[in-house]
């Protein structure tokens, strides 16, 4: 199929994403992939970690050379297939392909995504659509138990991680999150040896070590540990980068699943950073993995030369999935999220995708290729985003943006139950049928509107987080005012530069103690909030 057949017929599923279910989309993806006789309709491992059964039914015979189904396995990037097929069946109503996952070695089939097709006339023709594993946790040899001790969380400032330093202990800091860039392990001193399906990768030891630090101290404290992988570019590493992306400037760019050397890459080092920081290995434990960043702000954060939103979200649904499987290999329990921001429906052009859009768009294009259980990492600061006092717009436009309805331009803490009602529709539920894990991974109050006003929203925040049983964290950003934000008018930082506490640190320590509702009563008589209850709207 073409990928301008498979875009327009996305669309045409997603204009009518609420009336049209996930199965119809995955039967038209079938029918213009290959005429519509046959539908995989499972990829799995199996039990023992050594093979791969694929399921497939039959609505019509297709005609052939041999009466003989074959299956290929294909690389993400591939359109059509390609090579030997991996194995081959008679012609069935319903059929199973079995074979080698070949884990571990060169040929290995993780990452591939599967189609049936036929000999017509000497030549291989699919007559079905794609599919890809969606077992990946069959791999996992042991996971550990998530550290699900609280939702209070807090982007940490990395100097003040250990070494005497208790700040955070004293916070109460039960889910802490930190960035990793993957530039930062690829290559360097080549002091860590990492040997991954018949290849040898060398990784830096040294950088390794600062992030060993971080996650270690966080874990040996009792806190959850968040990690947001993020692709900048560095000269040499180019391979990194989605071509798509090439040529273009931006802080951070689109993980590259199109070309052999930056797949392969991408998957040995997101599969050995699962590893080490799985629980097992006296370097900590990483229980939530998000990534990209606001991938939907596609200028600013995950750079990539496409206009279409429909192929843009067929890159980032490759690049989650193959994260997504390398990291669910090595520890079954852990989150693999996707990136959002704040902006709900207002702006949807070729440089800014509204996250409503892009989370349809995504969430089409993975159920059509083998549904997984990616999680939803939102970032719901306030609009604008200088502006503490969201219980107080700051005028009637701001007033306008963040609403109590579906189909609010932007989602705050204000409104954050409009996402969670979204996230509830059945086509947007998991596997088993159950609401996908919300994480709120970035939300942060500036003190420069007063630190009273900081104090309180911080609060109120979490309190709406608290009382929604569908939010699973809310991170605050950060520990420490970042010279750069401060800049941009957003001193969201619990201490100063100076290392001053502010009155945030105060509110931020006691909201989860037994003393919270004295802050609590605080923070509703300077928002002047009569009924706290009415102001949560639990869910």
């Amino acid at each position: 199929m073409t990928n301008k057949i498979y875009l327009a017929l996305t669309r045409i599923a997603l204009s009518a994403f609420t009336a049209l279910s996930v199965f119809s989309f995955v039967a038209l993806q079938a029918r213009a992939e290959g005429n519509g006789s046959v539908a995989i309709t499972s990829a799995s491992i199996t039990n023992d970690g050594e093979k791969v059964t694929v399921t497939a039914s039959v609505s019509a015979m297709p005609q052939s050379d041999n009466g003989m189904l074959y299956l290929f396995a294909e690389k993400v990037y591939q359109n059509e297939p390609a090579g030997a097929p991996v194995a081959s069946v008679p012609m069935n109503s319903a059929v199973t392909f079995s074979f080698p996952l070949d884990y571990k070695t060169t040929k290995c089939k993780l990452y591939d995504k599967f189609q049936v097709a036929v000999l017509s006339g000497g030549v291989f023709v699919p007559v079905s659509g794609t599919r890809y594993i969606t077992n990946p946790e069959a791999l996992a040899q042991s996971s550990p138990k998530r550290k699900n001790n609280g939702k209070k969380g807090l982007i940490l400032d990395g100097a003040k991680i250990g070494n005497g330093n208790t700040e955070a202990t004293q916070l109460g800091v039960q889910q802490a999150a930190y960035n990793i860039n993957l530039e930062d392990i690829i290559g360097g001193n080549g002091g860590v040896v990492f040997e991954y399906n018949g290849k040898t990768y060398n990784y830096d030891s040294s950088y390794l070590s600062q992030y060993d630090h971080a996650v270690r101290t966080c874990t040996q404290q009792g806190m959850g540990v968040t990690i947001v992988l993020l692709n900048p570019y560095v000269p040499g590493e180019e391979f990194m980068i989605s071509p798509y992306s090439r040529g273009a400037h931006s802080r951070y760019y689109m993980m590259n699943t199109s070309e052999d050397v930056g797949l392969e890459n991408l998957e040995a080092v997101v599969t050995y950073l699962a590893y080490r920081y799985n629980g097992q290995n006296g370097f900590g434990q990483v229980d939530n993995w998000v990534i990209g960043n606001e991938v939907n702000a596609k200028n600013e954060w995950n750079i990539a030369n496409v206009s279409d939103e429909m192929l843009y979200a067929q890159l980032y649904a490759d690049e989650l999935r193959v994260c997504y499987n390398a990291i669910k290999s090595k520890n079954a329990n852990a989150h693999v999220c996707a990136s959002f921001d704040h902006n709900w429906t207002y702006r949807n052009t070729p440089s800014y995708f509204s996250a409503r859009s892009l989370l349809e768009a995504m969430n089409a294009c993975i159920v059509a290729q083998g549904n997984f259980d990616w999680a939803l990492a939102e970032h719901p600061y306030n609009y604008p985003m200088v502006w503490t006092a969201f219980w107080s717009p700051k005028n009637e436009a701001a007033a306008a943006m963040v609403r109590h309805d579906i189909d609010t331009p932007y989602l705050s803490m204000q409104n954050i139950e409009q996402l969670t009602d979204y996230m509830c529709q059945p086509a947007m539920r998991n596997t088993k049928g159950a609401v996908r894990p919300i994480l709120l991974t970035e939300v942060g109050y500036s003190s420069t509107q007063g630190q009273e006003e900081q104090a309180s929203a911080i609060v109120y925040a979490y309190q709406r987080a608290m009382t929604n049983r569908y939010i699973n964290m809310i991170v605050f950003n950060r520990q420490t005012d970042y010279p750069v934000e401060v800049a941009d008018g957003l001193s969201v930082g619990l201490t100063g530069q100076d290392g001053s506490r502010k009155l945030a640190f105060e509110f931020y320590q006691q909201m989860s103690s037994p003393n919270a509702g004295a802050y609590i009563q605080r923070a509703a008589a300077n928002a002047g909030i009569a009924d706290w209850n009415a102001a949560m709207f639990a869910r």
